[in-house]
């Protein structure tokens, strides 16, 4: 398990970003989604609201390792993960419900995931190096 750097979770906060989740099916293709609900609720955690990710959720159980990337200008960043679980109530649940409720977006699951490792992936000579 690893933290991610507090520069990255910076970024993930800011609403300028863009926000990917990359999953993969059982047989290895990859799937690469937009998701505006990505947070960080700990530096070795990451969650995204399951909506409308008919796809997704199905490689998820598949296949649990998973990526999400963060890009802002030059600056990106690759979260490698594991999915964990689905929650569908408590106060995670709760704060990303609020939100979806906010944008008229139907919120099914909280997905939750431990972060494996944090890599570089800006438009840097550090692309592609290990940070966490």
């Amino acid at each position: 398990m690893a933290e991610i750097p507090q520069n990255v979770l910076n970024l993930l906060q800011d609403p300028a970003a863009v926000k990917l989740l990359v999953s993969c099916s059982a047989g290895g293709r990859p799937h690469a989604i937009v998701a505006g609900t990505i947070i960080s609720p700990a530096p070795d955690k990451m969650a995204v609201g399951e909506v409308l990710m008919k796809k997704s959720a199905k490689n998820l159980k598949a296949n649990k390792k998973c990526s999400f990337v963060v890009v802002k200008g030059t600056e990106a960043y690759e979260i490698n993960c594991r999915y964990v679980e689905d929650q569908t109530s408590g106060p995670l649940f709760d704060g990303m419900k609020a939100k979806c409720d906010a944008m008229n977006l139907p919120l099914s699951a909280v997905k939750v995931f431990t972060v494996c490792c944090v890599c570089d992936q800006g438009a840097s000579p550090n692309a592609g190096k290990k940070i966490a």
